[in-house]
C-alpha cells in the first residue's frame, strides 16, 4: 500500500478491515457494529473532543482502561487534525466521527467535505506530515473512501487487545 495515497485520498482498500469488497460500504460507512458516532465542528478543539469521545466510548464498550487506549487516542488525534487542517468541512461545517467494532478490530472513521484546494506548502513542512508514519506504525490498517457527494472518509483500525472484553 502506498501510504501517501491513503492520506491524500487515493483509493486504498484493505481486505482485513474493508472486507475486500466495495459493497462493504453502506452510505460511506463500512459494515460492522456501530459503537457510536458524533458530528463535531471542523475546528481545532474538535481534535481533543474526538480523542476523548473515542477513549470513553471504546473504554466503556470493551472495558479497557485509559492506559490501554493510548495508540487509539493518538491515531484519532492524527486523523482529526488532518481533516480539520487540510480538508474542507462537510456542508454543515462539521467533521463526522464514527467508531465501529469489526470482528477483532476497532475502526475509527473521520468524514470531512473532501480535499481542500491546493495551497502553498509552509516553509516548516518538515514539522508536519508525521501522521502517516504513525498510522503505518500503529494502525492495523487504514485507507480512504470517497463518497458520491464529495466527502472523504479516512479510516483506520486497531486490533482489540487481549484482555479487552465486551462490556
Amino acid at each position: 500500500m502506498n501510504v501517501t495515497d491513503a492520506w491524500a485520498g487515493g483509493p486504498v482498500l484493505a481486505p482485513s478491515l474493508e472486507l475486500g469488497i466495495p459493497s462493504a460500504w453502506n452510505n460511506g460507512k463500512s459494515s460492522g457494529r456501530l459503537i457510536g458516532e458524533i458530528d463535531l465542528a471542523a475546528t481545532p478543539p474538535a481534535v481533543r473532543l474526538a480523542r476523548g469521545y473515542v477513549r470513553e466510548l471504546v473504554g466503556q464498550h470493551f472495558g479497557a482502561d485509559r492506559s490501554e487506549l493510548g495508540d487509539l487516542e493518538l491515531l484519532t488525534s492524527e486523523a482529526m487534525t488532518n481533516s480539520v487542517l487540510h480538508a474542507l468541512p462537510r456542508r454543515e461545517g462539521t467533521v463526522g466521527l464514527a467508531v465501529l467494532h469489526l470482528d477483532r478490530y476497532v475502526r475509527v472513521e473521520v468524514t470531512d467535505g473532501g480535499p481542500a484546494p491546493e495551497r502553498a506548502r509552509p516553509a516548516d513542512e518538515q514539522l508536519h506530515g508525521r501522521g502517516l508514519t504513525l498510522m503505518k506504525a500503529l494502525a492495523t490498517d487504514f485507507g480512504v473512501h470517497r463518497g458520491r457527494n464529495g466527502t472523504s472518509t479516512f479510516w483506520f483500525g486497531v486490533g482489540v487487545r487481549e484482555g479487552w472484553r465486551l462490556a
